[in-house]
C-alpha cells in the first residue's frame, strides 16, 4: 500500500508539473509576422515566430491579466481581443523588437497628424493610424518584395487603376503621405462597407477581399477568429500584430521604451506645378538645397518634371515659400525652359520588355498576377494556360514596360521617325470570345473580381442577366 500511494503521489506531481509547462509555453503561430520593407537592414524586421531562438522563457514576462485590462480600456471603434497570439506579440514588439517601437516613436509625430486629418475627414476609427506602422515602419519609399511601395503599400496597378495615383520612373505617389493616406482611407472605408467588421477589413487590407470571401465560404464563419485557420499565414499574423502595436503605442513606457532621437518634421507649404520642370535649376533658383528637397518630395523620383505631368504637388520649406511665391513666374519659367539638348537630343520611350517569374509554393495565376501587375486573363493568354492552378517551379513569361531615356543623335534618321511609334506599341493581342464556368459558391462579384476590367454590370451586360439571377455550376458566363 505505501509503494501504491507513492506511485500515485509521483503521478499527480507529474501531472501538475506538466499542466504548468504547458499553460506556460505558448503555441507559436505558424505564419510570418509582417511585410518586409525597405531599408534593407530591416527586411525582416518581424520575422516569423515559427522560428524564434531557442531559449525563450517558459512562461510570460509580461501579466497577462495587465494585458488584457489595459487593452478592454483602449478599445474605441475597433476590437481589441486579448488572446495567445496578441500576448505573443505585445512581448515581441516590447523585448525582441523593441528598437523597431523605439523607432516608431520617434517617427510617429511626423506622420500622424496627417494620418488623423484624414481619418477624421473619411469618418474612420482613429486606431487605424496604428496601422502603417505595420505596413511599412513609418519609411515613406518602403517597398515589399512584392512591388507594394510607401507608407500604406499600394500595389502599382491598384494605386493607377482605383486610386488615381502617377506611378513611374519620374513620380510614385505611393510615396507622397497626403495622396496615400487618402487612399487608404478611402479603401479601408471599402472594404470596412463590403464586410461590416473591422477585422475582417484589415484582414483585406493584407491580403484582398477575395481570400477573406474565400475563407469565410471555407470555414464557415463571418468573424477574424472564426476564419483565423483558412486566412493565408501572414494575415494570420496581421491582426494580432495590429492590436499589439496599439498597446505598444499607449503603453511603451511602462516597459522601459522611449523616443531617444525624435524624427526631424520640416515645416513646408504646397506648390501645384504642371508640365516639363528642371528640379535641380528650380531648386537653385529658389534657394533650396536639393536633399531638402528630396525629403519633403519623396514621391518626386528623378531630377525633371516631364512635360505630360498635367497636375502634382511639391512642397517648399515653409523659411523659402514666400521668395518662392514672390518670384513664382520667374522661376518656374526658368525651370521650365527645355534647352535644345533636352527637347531634342533626348527622348524618353516606353519599351516592352520580356521578363520570367518562378512560380512559388502555393501561388496560382492571380497571385502571380497580382505580383507581375498584370491582368490575370493576359497572363494565361501568354502562357497559354487554361487553368488558374500553377505548379511550383514553373516559370511564367510577362512583358513589363519600361521607361528609357533614347539619345536621338545616335539613332539613324531613318530610325528615328520609328522613336514615336515605340511609345505607342502594344503587345499583338488575338479577339476572341472568352467564358467563364460557374463554381459551386460563385457569386457575381467574386467573379467580376477575378478578372481585370470587369464589373458586374458588364457581366450582366454580356450575359443579359436580371439583378436577382441565380448562378448554378456549371454555367458558362461571358466575361470578354
Amino acid at each position: 500500500m505505501k509503494q501504491l500511494g507513492f506511485i500515485l503521489l509521483f503521478c499527480l506531481c507529474s501531472l501538475r508539473l506538466s499542466a504548468q509547462i504547458t499553460a506556460s509555453t505558448p503555441n507559436l503561430p505558424e505564419g510570418p509576422a509582417g511585410k518586409s520593407y525597405f531599408p534593407e537592414d530591416e527586411l525582416n524586421f518581424v520575422d516569423s515566430l515559427a522560428n524564434v531562438e531557442q531559449g525563450l522563457p517558459t512562461g510570460f514576462m509580461i501579466d497577462p491579466q495587465l494585458v488584457q485590462k489595459r487593452l478592454a480600456g483602449l478599445q474605441q471603434r475597433i476590437p481589441l481581443n486579448y488572446n495567445l497570439q496578441t500576448h505573443q506579440f505585445v512581448e515581441y514588439f516590447a523585448f525582441k523588437k523593441a528598437e523597431f517601437t523605439q523607432r516608431m516613436l520617434e517617427k510617429r509625430d511626423t506622420y500622424f497628424p496627417v494620418y488623423e486629418k484624414y481619418l477624421k475627414q473619411y469618418n474612420l476609427p482613429d486606431e487605424l493610424k496604428y496601422l502603417s506602422l505595420i505596413e511599412s515602419g513609418l519609411e515613406p519609399k518602403a517597398l515589399s518584395n512584392k512591388g507594394a511601395g510607401g507608407l500604406w503599400q499600394f500595389m502599382p496597378y491598384t494605386a493607377r487603376g482605383d486610386f488615381g495615383m502617377r506611378v513611374d520612373s519620374f513620380v510614385d505617389e505611393r510615396f507622397d503621405v497626403e495622396r496615400a493616406t487618402e487612399a487608404a482611407c478611402k479603401y479601408l472605408g471599402q472594404l470596412y462597407r463590403i464586410f461590416g467588421d473591422w477585422h475582417l477589413a484589415l484582414a483585406a487590407y493584407n491580403t484582398g477581399p477575395g481570400n477573406v470571401k474565400r475563407a469565410i465560404r471555407k470555414c464557415g464563419k463571418s468573424d477574424f477568429w472564426g476564419i483565423y485557420a483558412c486566412l493565408p499565414k501572414q494575415t494570420r499574423a496581421y491582426v494580432p500584430q495590429f492590436i499589439a502595436m496599439t498597446y505598444m503605442m499607449n503603453f511603451n513606457s511602462d516597459h522601459a521604451i522611449h523616443a531617444e532621437k525624435y524624427h526631424q518634421v520640416i515645416p513646408s507649404d504646397t506648390v501645384h506645378v504642371k508640365g516639363y520642370l528642371n528640379l535641380a535649376l528650380m531648386n537653385r533658383l529658389a534657394t533650396i538645397s536639393n536633399d531638402t528637397f528630396r525629403v519633403l518630395n519623396p514621391h518626386v523620383l528623378g531630377a525633371v518634371l516631364p512635360a505630360d505631368v498635367k497636375k502634382i504637388v511639391i512642397r517648399i520649406p515653409k523659411n523659402k515659400y514666400a521668395f518662392f511665391q514672390a518670384n513664382r513666374s520667374a522661376i518656374l519659367d526658368s525651370a521650365s525652359f527645355m534647352s535644345r539638348s533636352d527637347s531634342l537630343a533626348f527622348q524618353f520611350v516606353d519599351r516592352l520588355v520580356k521578363k520570367t517569374i518562378k512560380v512559388k509554393r502555393g501561388q496560382d495565376v492571380f497571385d502571380i498576377a497580382r505580383i507581375v501587375g498584370v491582368s490575370a486573363s493576359e497572363l494565361k493568354r501568354i502562357n497559354r494556360l487554361r487553368s488558374n492552378r500553377l505548379k511550383k517551379g514553373k516559370r511564367l513569361v510577362y512583358y513589363a514596360r519600361v521607361r528609357e531615356k533614347v539619345n536621338l543623335a545616335l539613332i539613324d534618321s531613318t530610325k528615328q521617325a520609328n522613336v514615336a511609334e515605340v511609345t505607342t506599341k502594344k503587345l499583338p493581342t488575338k479577339r476572341y470570345t472568352r467564358y467563364y464556368k460557374v463554381r459551386s459558391g460563385d457569386t457575381l462579384s467574386d467573379i467580376a473580381e477575378k478578372h481585370n476590367g470587369l464589373t458586374v454590370e458588364k457581366l450582366k451586360k454580356l450575359n443579359h442577366l436580371r439583378s436577382k439571377a441565380i448562378l448554378r455550376p456549371g454555367m458558362r458566363l461571358r466575361i470578354s
